[in-house]
């Protein structure tokens, strides 16, 4: 795997911990909660806190013990600032409702 992409990936699981133990913390709820109340391992939650792995249902589990979306668990995490990714090339194809503004309709001669 690429070096860059395992540091990143690397990072964003970091910075994926911190915001799923804010979240607990914004919550009220304490580490003993996410075991007893909504079945978790300890030794599974500390990893997630501190930024180990985690698969899409884990987050899904997450979010729905907090109450709230996936994306609001992942919003702004990994994200790439334009110059790292490159200008967004336009598309020369026009879309469908640009190229048709009669509606798809063709006119009566």
């Amino acid at each position: 795997m690429d070096p860059d992409i395992d540091q990143d990936y690397a990072e964003f699981l970091k910075l994926l911990g911190m915001r799923i133990k804010q979240m607990r913390k914004e919550r009220g709820l304490s580490l003993r909660d996410m075991v007893v109340k909504h079945n978790y391992h300890d030794s599974q939650w500390r990893k997630y806190e501190r930024g180990g792995p985690i698969n899409v249902p884990s987050l899904l589990k997450i979010a729905k013990s907090f109450g709230t979306s996936l994306s609001a668990i992942l919003e702004g995490l990994g994200e790439y600032p334009t110059a790292c990714v490159g200008e967004a090339k336009p598309n020369p194809k026009k879309k469908q409702s640009e190229s048709r503004q009669d509606n798809g309709k063709k006119k009566k001669p």
